[in-house]
Formats: structure tokens, C-alpha cells, sequence
């Protein structure tokens, strides 16, 4: 991939440090520009333009000269946003329809006139790398069938603890003119999606989260989002079933998807059925992710990406450096003894808990300076949309509810339930509601001061949470606090002692 440093002065200030991405796609091109933040790439820019680059390919093997010139107006705009911004790095990659068309060098030679950044036409090999790079970048073991449907092509790659064990690129996309029935024949070719029996399927692209979209309508699920949505096969069939071209039923597809969704139904249901997986999990990554992989990788390859990612947000929201880590390890006896007690599954997994009280840590002070009587709500509700593509659904939900009781507390008047509670077990709205009052002991007692919450320490012993401090900070357990660790003991079924040490 080509990376160049942009030379104009536009705006007459120093070349930034954000990161520029422009992906030429078979449907539309977008301009994505991102702030260089490696474990949290949230982009302050991110425009899409729909050109259909990869319309009528199937007949005329070339990109139609209307469309051409669609696209080459946006990359006019994009130029002059370039110009004004100034990234350090600037990337454009061209996929299916450019790779495809006779005439795609050509018209990738006007783009680069036009912006001055050379255009890397992806061979479907690399288009499919990165798709898994994107990825695996936030779920590293990920095993699984992925796919990525886009206008003009259909990648598949199986993957098996993050690494790539086969992939294909099929020449059909969401604007294919191809029949179910030569879908179908192309899917079924590949032998190896039938020894994939019961995975999962990682959807990515407009046309997997159109499905994800038709889902919340018909299936009234609580939460909004479609990153992470997990919809069983039975689910899914029953969905695309209803989007043949003969009935249509397009309850909840997007208004822009409509008039392809037919064709991307029959792509998606030769991929579901051939490979006869259990469930659809749509993903809200992309090809871009995977650049920003190649451009940013991280460094420690051991690391866990969604503490990586709430690390980079607590270092712009905590008040005091090192907050976070003090209140991870004064509840960390708190999550072994959940776990011994076995209260301490999320999500099916019984190793969830200390990375959850880690994430939710550093989480803690995401809206400390908002007016008192919001923030537990908005700090619910920022924590269910934020754009952290290794949070799981149930995960958002344990942290969304364990940082409103930090802010809250049990006060009634202040606590207004989110339908996402509903999809937390027994057992693991009692840890995130345990896990929240006590950040909120914890971090009311401290006032917030790394080295006030250092001379706490936790203990279990038998049924009792003990809480030792010294003489020396003892003027701070005041009974506002007492009754705050005392509620928290109370949460984690247990009773609560205060001992001066």
C-alpha cells in the first residue's frame, strides 16, 4: 500500500497527524480521515458517496462512463478536503469494480490526477488479507467463516485462530445481474465452506447490516446496534427468504439498499446454506480497518485490543493519570471471588470478569463532567454505542449498567432502566450492579485521587468483604462512605467490615 505525504498548504498550517483513507468500492467511495489513534480509531471525518462503480459490469466488463464521472466529481471534493485537512498519511485503494473493469487502470489514473495520491488497485488476495486483518484486529483468535459482500464482489475467508486457512474472491456482488441459480453454482464450487458445519459467519458490508436492520424491525431486539449482532440461521432464513425476487418483503431493509437487496439475499443465502453455519454475526468493520492495521498496527501483539481501546479513552476523559489502574486493583479480590462463587460468567465465559472490572475501570470517568443529575444515563448510553468493535452486545450491556450504578448508586429516582438490561442473565446484572457500587465507593471515597484509593485494600474472608485502610487516611471514611462500601457488600452478597490497619 502506497502512502504519500501530502505538499499543499491550503489552510497554511502544519501538516496534521490524522490519517486518510479513501476506499473506491464497487457501490460507493468514501473518505474516511481518522485522528492517529491506534487502539481507538474513531474518524472525525467519514464521508460516503454512492457512484456504483461496478453497475453493469456483468454485461460490459468496464465501468460505465456515467458513473465514472459521478466518482470523479467526489474525488474533486475529496481532493479539496485533503488540501484543507493535510494528514500526515494519505491511502487510496480501489477493490472489485476497478480490479474488474478493462477500463479500471484508466479511470484509476484519472483519480490519482485528480488527488495527486496514487491509487493501489487491491488484488482480490490482499482485498481479502485485509477484510481479516480488520477484523481480527479486535477479536485476534477469531474462528469463523468471513465474508465480505460488496457491489461488484463476494470475499470469503475461513479463518481459524485469526489466521487465514482459505479464502476466495467470487466475481458477484449486490449489483450482480447473475441468477440464484448461477449464485448458487459459484458458491457451491468451493468445497471447502462445507466443512465449516455449524461456525459462525461474519458479515460484513451494507448488505449484511441491511439484514441486521430488517432484524431489529421484525424481531423488536433491545439494542440498537448493529455491530455485534448475533442472529441465529433459523433467524436469518426466514429473513432472506422473504427477499426473493418473486416476494419481497423489505420491513426494515434501509431505503438505500431496496433495490439490490434481492440480489444480495441470494448471494448470502447460497453462503449461509452451503456453509450451513450457526449463526450470522454482523460486523460494523471494513476494509478500512484493515488498512489502518497495515498503518497503525499495534505493537504488543499479546495485548487485549478492547482494554487497549478503553485505555486510549480513559486518557482523554479520567481527571488524574493512573486513576483507572488504582481502581482495577482494589476490585480485582472482588471479581476471584465472583468467579468462585459463580457469579462470575458473562457472555458464557468464565474469564470475562477482571477484564470486564478492567474495561469498566477505565470507563469510570467517561462522563464525569457532565451535569450530575445525567451522567449514569449518558454514561449508559455512550458506552452502548461506543464505535469499540470488541465489545460484544452483552458485554456493552454488563459495562453500560456497572458505570450508571457507579454514577447512581441504588437511588431509585435516578436510575432509568435501558432495554438492553434484558439481555444480561441473574447472575450478571448481580456482578455489574456489584462491580459499579463499588467503583462508586471507591471513587467517591478517593475523591477521585490515585493515591487515596492505593491505601484501600479488599479482603475476603468467609462471608465478610473487608475493607482495610490505614489510621493515617481514616478522616476520609466518613459515614457517606461507610454507607456506600456497606450497600457494595450488600451487592456482592456479603457482609461488610471496616478495619483500621
Amino acid at each position: 500500500m502506497t502512502i504519500s505525504q501530502t505538499d499543499t498548504n491550503i489552510m497554511d498550517t502544519e501538516t496534521s497527524s490524522q490519517i486518510a483513507l479513501i476506499d473506491i468500492g464497487s457501490n460507493s467511495v468514501r473518505l474516511v480521515v481518522y485522528r492517529d489513534y491506534s487502539h481507538y480509531p474513531f474518524p472525525v471525518l467519514n464521508e460516503r458517496v454512492t457512484c456504483k462503480l461496478g453497475e453493469g459490469l456483468d454485461e460490459f466488463s468496464a465501468i460505465q462512463a456515467h458513473r465514472a464521472e459521478a466518482a470523479l466529481k467526489v474525488m474533486a471534493r475529496f481532493s479539496h478536503l485533503l488540501q484543507a485537512i493535510r494528514p500526515a498519511q494519505v491511502c487510496v485503494a480501489a477493490t472489485a469494480a476497478v480490479r474488474r473493469a478493462v477500463n479500471g487502470a484508466e479511470f484509476a489514473q484519472q483519480v490519482q490526477d485528480i488527488l495527486g495520491y496514487p491509487v493501489s488497485i487491491l488484488p482480490a488476495s490482499e482485498e481479502a488479507r485485509l477484510i481479516s486483518m480488520g477484523l481480527t484486529r479486535y477479536h485476534p483468535a477469531l474462528s469463523g467463516l468471513v465474508a465480505d459482500l460488496g457491489g461488484g464482489s463476494i470475499e470469503l475467508v475461513h479463518l481459524k485462530s485469526g489466521k487465514i486457512m482459505h479464502a476466495a474472491s467470487l466475481n458477484m456482488g449486490h449489483l450482480t445481474s447473475l441468477t440464484p441459480e448461477q449464485i448458487f453454482a459459484q458458491v457451491n464450487a468451493l468445497d471447502w465452506l462445507a466443512a465449516l458445519k455449524g461456525q459462525r459467519l461474519y458479515g460484513i458490508g451494507g448488505s449484511f447490516r441491511a439484514i441486521g436492520s430488517a432484524y431489529f424491525a421484525r424481531k423488536h431486539y433491545p439494542l440498537r446496534l448493529l455491530h455485534g449482532l448475533e442472529i441465529e440461521a433459523a433467524d436469518c432464513a426466514e429473513i432472506l427468504s422473504s427477499l426473493t425476487p418473486d416476494v419481497t418483503d423489505i420491513t426494515g431493509i434501509p431505503a438505500s439498499r431496496q433495490a439490490s437487496i434481492s440480489p444480495a439475499a441470494s448471494i448470502m443465502n447460497a453462503v449461509i446454506s452451503v456453509a450451513d453455519i450457526s449463526k450470522l454475526v454482523v460486523s460494523g468493520t471494513s476494509i478500512r480497518d484493515g488498512l489502518m492495521a497495515d498503518l497503525s498496527p499495534i505493537e504488543d501483539k499479546d495485548a487485549d485490543p478492547l482494554l487497549l481501546a478503553c485505555g486510549d479513552i480513559a486518557r482523554q476523559s479520567q481527571r488524574h493519570k493512573g486513576l483507572s489502574e488504582a481502581l482495577a486493583k482494589l476490585l480485582s479480590p472482588v471479581a476471584s471471588y465472583f468467579n468462585h462463587a459463580n457469579l462470575g460468567v458473562i457472555g458464557g465465559s468464565d474469564h470475562q470478569l477482571m477484564r470486564m472490572v478492567e474495561a469498566a475501570s477505565l470507563l469510570s470517568d467517561i462522563c464525569w463532567n457532565e451535569p450530575s443529575d445525567f451522567r449514569g444515563q449518558l454514561a449508559a448510553d455512550r458506552i452502548l454505542a461506543l464505535p469499540v468493535f470488541s465489545l460484544t452486545h452483552i458485554h456493552r450491556a454488563w459495562l453500560a449498567k456497572a458505570v450508571l450504578h457507579r454514577y447512581v448508586g441504588t437511588k431509585k429516582n435516578k436510575i432509568q432502566s435501558f432495554p438492553a438490561i434484558s439481555l444480561l442473565s441473574h447472575r450478571e446484572r448481580v456482578s455489574s450492579k456489584a462491580v459499579g457500587l463499588g467503583m462508586r465507593f471507591a471513587l467517591i471515597f478517593s475523591g477521585g485521587v490515585p493515591a487515596y484509593l492505593a491505601a484501600l485494600r479488599l479482603k475476603l474472608e468467609g462471608d465478610r468483604l473487608v475493607c482495610e485502610l490505614p489510621q493515617s487516611a481514616a478522616h476520609l471514611m466518613d459515614k457517606h462512605s461507610e454507607r456506600r462500601f456497606n450497600l457494595f457488600a450488600e451487592a456482592c452478597r456479603l457482609k461488610p467490615e471496616l478495619r483500621m490497619i
